[in-house]
């Protein structure tokens, strides 16, 4: 027993030393794996990367930790790579980054780097960050990315990326932000995305998407922004988007869309935007949209939308800019909009509205810019139009409109 007494200090400094020399031989081949990678870039001689090297020193342990861009754990093994913005240029080879097992996070956005996204990015199976934004990625996003289980956040924004969404990204049940913007992707996109119940952000935009918009977006109860404008998406607005109740901003312009706007969007009682416009969305606007108490922006502009100006939108106290122009539609304006105290930008031409132009859009004192022309409006321009003195840009052409000019 006195043996063992003496010897378990021993056993515990031994095994203390072997784990101290695991470590640094773990950060050593780390670093061995960083260097590599370095030495395959094109820009390996980048003022950023100058810190990657070893010590010339044989007693100074080789660790990647205080090198630029490379952060640690505890134990000195690399858990995340950030090189966003450096003008890194070269190709992602993987096969380093393989040797990193904790790798959490890896951000190589807004860079020079090139080539297709290897397939084998699913063997870092640790990631929770992965940002590959703003370089000149080309081909096909791999299908293997939904191996990556614990992905919460997915940017492949700003590349040359085609061929279609992989189905499969519907997997990722952790993600929380999905950025595809900006690049050449094609066909439709996967109903799949409907099973990310986590989704926060869901940008698409400025693609070649094409087909409907999938019902199943609204079961994403979580999305707050959604941008899928600049596309060639057809059909239908889901009305299922009703059920977004934590949407903000909703952007879907720049498409081929039709049908009516569903009466069911008034309850998206957090969207503050709601850009439709160059669309072929036909019908009324829906009365519901004044339940949208917190809306600020709603273009419209350019679709075929027919029938009155809901008295309703008087209503969104909190709007700034409403843009219902190039429609069809028709009837007076409401009087009611003369409540929208905050409204900076009114753009109601070429429509067939008729009647008067109210007194009451004399109570807007915010408003800057000011479009009526194109219409079938008469009577006489309203005296206190200007009174607010923020009034900077005014057309009412093209009526049939009478009496005096308006004063300065």
């Amino acid at each position: 027993m006195k043996s063992l007494t003496l010897l378990a200090p021993l056993l515990f400094c031994v095994t203390l030393l072997c784990s101290s020399l695991n470590v640094a031989s773990d950060s050593a081949a780390e670093a061995l794996a960083i260097l590599k990678w370095k030495a395959s870039l094109q820009s390996q001689n980048h003022s950023v990367l100058l810190s990657w090297n070893t010590s010339n020193n044989p007693n100074t342990k080789t660790s990647p930790c205080a090198w630029f861009g490379i952060h640690c754990n505890h134990a000195d093994s690399v858990i995340k790579i950030n090189l966003t913005g450096y003008g890194v240029k070269g190709t992602l080879h993987l096969f380093p980054f393989l040797s990193l097992p904790n790798l959490a996070e890896l951000d190589l956005s807004t860079n020079e780097l090139y080539g297709i996204i290897p397939p084998k990015i699913s063997q870092l199976s640790k990631l929770t960050y992965l940002d590959l934004s703003f370089n000149q990625f080309s081909g096909q996003i791999p299908p293997e990315i939904s191996h990556l289980v614990h992905l919460q956040t997915l940017h492949l924004a700003g590349n040359q990326l085609n061929g279609s969404i992989p189905r499969e990204i519907g997997q990722l049940k952790f993600l929380t932000d999905l950025a595809l913007c900006s690049n050449k992707l094609n066909g439709c996109i996967p109903a799949s995305l409907g099973k990310l119940s986590r989704l926060v952000s869901l940008l698409l935009y400025n693609n070649s998407l094409s087909g409907p918009i999938p019902p199943e977006l609204g079961n994403l109860r979580n999305l707050v922004e959604v941008y899928l404008d600049t596309n060639r998406l057809t059909g239908p607005i889901p009305s299922t988007f009703g059920n977004l109740k934590n949407l903000r901003v909703l952007h879907m312009f720049n498409n081929s869309l039709s049908g009516p706007i569903p009466s069911e969007l008034g309850n998206m009682e957090s969207l503050s935007e709601i850009s439709l416009y160059h669309n072929n969305l036909s019908g009324l606007i829906p009365t519901s949209f004044g339940d949208l108490r917190l809306l600020t922006l709603a273009h419209l502009y350019e679709n075929q939308l027919s029938g009155p100006i809901p008295e309703e939108i008087g209503n969104l106290n909190s709007l700034v800019d409403l843009e219902l122009s190039e429609n069809q539609l028709n009837g007076s304006i409401p009087a009611s909009l003369g409540n929208l105290s905050n409204l900076e930008i009114l753009f109601l031409r070429d429509n067939w509205l008729s009647g008067s132009i109210p007194n009451e859009i004399g109570n807007l004192m915010k408003l800057t810019m000011l479009e009526l022309d194109h219409n079938n409006l008469t009577g006489n321009l309203p005296q206190g139009i200007c009174r607010g003195g923020s009034l900077e840009y005014f057309t009412a052409n093209d009526n049939q409109l009478t009496g005096p000019t308006l004063k300065g």
